[in-house]
């Protein structure tokens, strides 16, 4: 597990690291205060408490990350990692041509509060993430239910990260199914 990394942005100090049990109120306030535009783009779980402690009930399964300003001791940023993918994705991707192994990848679904999008903070808890994915042996990375067809600035972010377009699908509106294998050059 890696340690937390402490990074200067713009608009003060970060810390990186991975969700705690102490973490369930910040994360509740965090969940209430992102804009309609993020929850809608935003759903592995729902935004109450009950949702998360059912959702983190099996530990080894979904790993959550946070970014923390650290002057407020606020949530800023999360994000989560489900180990393998999911269920109901398998056949899709599968028509895609991916025999996915579900040792070797996970499903990753991030997020960043409105007022700190822009500077950096998604793109540095990604990395984050990326090391520790990469010592624990995951080869591939599946963005959790796609990502919307017309979130050009999100594409655009996983495309640096060299995120690749696997195919496309229709749930409430066009989406990409997108994979990064790890290892390869950012």
């Amino acid at each position: 597990m890696s340690q937390p990394v402490s990074i200067q942005t713009k608009k003060g100090h970060v810390l990186l690291r991975r969700l705690t049990t102490n973490d369930l109120d910040k994360l509740a306030d965090y969940l209430h205060q992102v804009s309609d535009e993020v929850k809608n783009r935003f759903g592995p779980h729902h935004f109450n408490k009950e949702a998360i402690l059912e959702f983190y009930s099996w530990p080894h399964e979904n790993i959550g990350f946070v970014a923390e300003d650290v002057a407020n001791e606020s949530i800023i940023g999360y994000s989560i990692i489900k180990c393998g993918y999911l269920p109901q994705d398998k056949e899709r991707w599968e028509g895609y041509g991916f025999d996915l192994d579900s040792m070797k990848c996970c499903t990753f679904a991030p997020s960043v509060t409105d007022n700190w999008q822009g500077i950096g903070i998604g793109k540095q808890l990604l990395q984050y993430i990326l090391q520790e994915l990469s010592v624990a042996g995951i080869q591939q990375v599946l963005l959790w239910g796609g990502v919307q067809s017309d979130n050009a600035k999100a594409i655009k972010f996983y495309k640096s990260f060299g995120f690749e377009t696997a195919g496309s699908f229709d749930h409430f509106g066009s989406n990409y199914d997108m994979i990064l294998h790890v290892g390869t050059p950012l």
